[in-house]
């Protein structure tokens, strides 16, 4: 079957007009192959909006800010072109919101879908600002930086007194440590010195267990049984006399209890020391020493003396 001629060029100008438009696009800059769908949202000021800021759908960044420009011709407005992807068409009723994104981010643009005509490309949507949005105080931020700041200070001051302190109780630590070696270090010497002499063989415990073992020997062999026996035999005995001497039935007793006896043994004791002072006194009345002896008359004399 031959294809007519016609047909032919009929699809091959239509070819050349469609490469040539989509080529016009991209000499243009617009990225036919793009997932995105470009919109242009104009607003009264620009409030910290920046290329490559994110556009949002409930939390999801779905698009991003490509272009940012002011219209001096329409009030010095400003128009932002955005990219959103293309699985969220915009329509004449859908929202586009300025919020806050974060301290990090700055400011953002969030969507809200409705459905409606879509929009063309050269359709100008007017931009809103969200009921949430805050515009940040540079000034309340550099006052509340400059508290955060004078806070880390003190904090860094604090934290460098209790360093220092550390280094103190450190090196107190070191120097106690270090005398600490030294002592048991002497120690340790003192107890080889003590053990040394003690472990000699011929002069230490080793030589003294062979004694030991025979003193051991020795006290075993030692009748203690017999020694408690006698002890307790002895004890006894001395209970029973002092048992007797107790009571006064005994001489020991009566003369300890008996008032008579110790009045006898006074008066006795009272004569001798009378007889050994006159002895003294007038020794020629008891003890007479001659050579030729003593006439009868002589001697009564004296003694009568």
């Amino acid at each position: 079957m031959q294809i007519n001629k016609n047909y032919m060029i009929g699809l091959l100008a239509l070819s050349s007009l469609c490469i040539l438009y989509y080529g016009f696009l991209f000499l243009k800059g617009h990225n036919i192959f793009s997932k995105y769908n470009g919109y242009q949202v104009s607003y009264p000021v620009n409030k910290n909006l920046y290329v490559s800021a994110p556009v949002k759908l409930k939390g999801h960044v779905v698009g991003m800010v490509t272009k940012v420009e002011i219209k001096p011709k329409e009030n010095y407005s400003t128009l932002v072109t955005i990219e959103v992807d293309k699985q969220f068409p915009l329509t004449h009723n859908s929202k586009i919101m300025l919020n806050n994104a974060g301290m990090m981010e700055g400011n953002a643009l969030e969507i809200e879908l409705h459905k409606g005509k879509p929009i063309n490309r050269n359709d100008i949507i007017i931009g809103q600002i969200h009921p949430d949005f805050n515009d940040i105080d540079l000034k309340a931020m550099t006052a509340q930086v400059a508290t955060v700041t004078q806070n880390l200070i003190k904090t860094t001051e604090g934290v460098n007194s209790i360093l220092a302190n550390l280094e103190k109780t450190s090196a107190t630590l070191n120097t106690a440590i270090h005398g600490l070696e030294e002592n048991i270090s002497t120690i340790a010497k003192n107890i080889i010195a003590i053990s040394t002499p003690l472990a000699d063989p011929k002069r230490g415990i080793p030589a003294m267990l062979p004694t030991i073992h025979s003193l051991l020997l020795q006290i075993g062999s030692i009748p203690f049984k017999d020694i408690s026996f006698r002890i307790t035999n002895m004890l006894k005995d001395a209970e029973r006399l002092i048992q007797h001497a107790s009571s006064d039935t005994g001489s020991l007793g009566l003369f300890m209890y008996d008032p008579t006896l110790y009045h006898n043994l006074n008066h006795s004791v009272e004569n001798l020391n009378a007889l050994l002072f006159d002895i003294k006194k007038r020794p020629f009345r008891y003890v007479h020493f001659s050579l030729f002896g003593c006439k009868p008359n002589k001697r009564k004399a004296l003694t009568n003396r």
